[in-house]
């Protein structure tokens, strides 16, 4: 059986950094937009870059929330922030919109996909709904 992973919510290079030293297997972060928690202490792609680093020399994971529902006038500037990320991919991206989905699949299919919790998936039906949108957990 496959050992549960331990994930951590971190807001900050520091935080993120202390949950892999209290035994986070994993932790998930927002950028400065187009996560959920936007007024939040975020990360600059910078601050990700370096913590990408750290985590991948520990056997680490590191998780970027992409969870926020996107008007048809954000898409430009979420185009841009994927971009970016890919420069320097985290383990997996946490989505929430069906569009930024169909955004990720179509042009960054590299990215690991995860279902925010936002999305409200209730049943096995939802689940399956998913995992033919290449959502992976």
């Amino acid at each position: 059986m496959k050992k549960p992973e331990l994930l951590s919510p971190a807001g900050s290079l520091e935080t993120a950094l202390a949950a892999f030293d209290g035994g986070a297997d994993a932790v998930y972060c927002g950028l400065s937009k187009f996560n959920a928690r936007e007024r939040a202490v975020n990360f600059s792609f910078p601050e990700l870059r370096t913590l990408l680093e750290r985590a991948r020399t520990t056997g680490k994971k590191v998780y970027v929330t992409f969870n926020t529902l996107l008007k048809s006038d954000e898409l430009d500037e979420a185009a841009v922030f994927l971009t970016e990320l890919a420069k320097a991919p985290p383990d997996a991206l946490i989505v929430q919109d069906p569009g930024v989905i169909q955004l990720v699949n179509k042009y960054f299919p590299f990215f690991t996909l995860h279902g925010s919790t936002q999305m409200g998936i209730h049943n096995s039906c939802g689940v399956n709904a998913l995992e033919k949108l290449n959502i992976k957990r």
